[in-house]
């Protein structure tokens, strides 16, 4: 019998790059998910099959996932794991790692698995997509194993993936907590990720600006400001947090103005930090002009992904024309892949 789970696509709301220094960040699902099939169809390997890249496949036998798990264990660094697991591709590795840490620690028989990875959520755009594609690996191992972990647990072992791809041990905290909860999920490095209990749906506006920076690329530049003009680093990325915070509470009460009062605050600072880009710049101009509560970068910046949050869809989808940029109009989704893993949906 086959089984399925979907994770959803993750937007950063508030928070961005002030997060890694402490302060609190906001993030939401949108309706587009990546889906992990398992299946018994005998044998004594493990297929992981990449649904999105053309149909890759790659087999794993018991020993070989041994190996990774002893490695990924004993590792002194992503770097040093990568190094050691070149007969691995490199597409099928965050994916293999989760597969071995389950077996190794929790006991998941993968003799005779495939596991199918197909993802409807775009690629280097900003949305998480490979969070979205390990939470929903991890999470599909687990159903079809019958087995439940609390969710700090399931969370570590889905950002596995999200370490390998990203080559840093701390990658993957939000977009992994979100893309498992579902809904608006707070997040801070003192308390971790929480569901926040927020039941309305906002449109949002999401805007292609142009190519994208690495987001590793972004956090060293936010770095090396904060080694040469410490004070002004500081101002900004307070402004960032305080915005979070007040956003948070304003969308908890239901106002949207003042949601979008806080967006148009944090972009300006993060502007500052020297992450945002032309393309970004000029659309959330734009956005003001054309009356929007608000809008800002998604993520890491240096390009990509912008949202804005307005009135209505029809102002929305103006502000993104007179733009002349790609955009589209989503609503935050409340179901993450936990509530898909339980049987519950959209």
């Amino acid at each position: 019998m086959s089984v399925t789970v979907r994770a959803p696509a993750v937007v950063k709301l508030l928070g961005e790059h002030a997060v890694l220094y402490g302060s609190p960040s906001l993030a939401a699902t949108l309706s587009m998910h990546a889906s992990a099939s398992a299946d018994r169809v005998g044998g004594a390997k493990l297929a992981i099959v990449l649904r999105s890249f053309g149909g890759f496949r790659q087999d794993f036998d018991r020993a070989s996932l041994e190996g990774l798990a002893d490695s990924y264990s004993r590792r002194k660094g992503i770097g040093d794991y990568l190094e050691r697991s070149r007969s691995v591709d490199p597409r099928v590795l965050p994916y293999a790692t989760i597969a071995a840490r389950l077996a190794a620690e929790r006991g998941i028989d993968t003799s005779g698995l495939s596991v199918s990875i197909s993802s409807a959520i775009p690629v280097q755009k900003g949305y998480a997509s490979s969070a979205a594609c390990s939470v929903a690996f991890a999470m599909a191992l687990l159903r079809e194993a019958g087995l439940s972990l609390p969710d700090k647990e399931a969370i570590d072992i889905a950002r596995d993936g999200e370490r390998v791809v990203h080559m840093s041990e701390n990658a993957g905290g939000i977009d992994v907590s979100t893309s498992y909860y579902g809904g608006y999920v707070s997040y801070s490095a003192g308390n971790g990720a929480s569901r926040e209990a927020i039941k309305k749906s906002i449109d949002m506006l999401l805007v292609d600006t142009g190519p994208k920076a690495s987001t590793a690329e972004m956090v060293g530049r936010v770095a090396a400001l904060l080694d040469s003009r410490r004070d002004y680093a500081e101002r900004l990325l307070g402004t960032i947090g305080d915005c979070a915070a007040s956003g948070i509470s304003a969308l908890k009460a239901g106002d949207m103005e003042s949601l979008g009062s806080c967006m148009f605050r944090t972009h300006e600072a993060l502007a500052g930090l020297g992450v945002s880009s032309e393309g970004l710049d000029r659309f959330v101009g734009l956005a003001r002009r054309g009356g929007l509560y608000g809008a800002k970068l998604s993520g890491g910046g240096g390009g990509g992904l912008a949202i804005a949050i307005g009135p209505g869809r029809d102002s929305m989808l103006a502000v993104a024309r007179a733009a002349g940029m790609e955009a589209a109009i989503s609503s935050v989704s409340g179901t993450g892949a936990k509530d898909f893993y339980a049987g519950k949906t959209e």
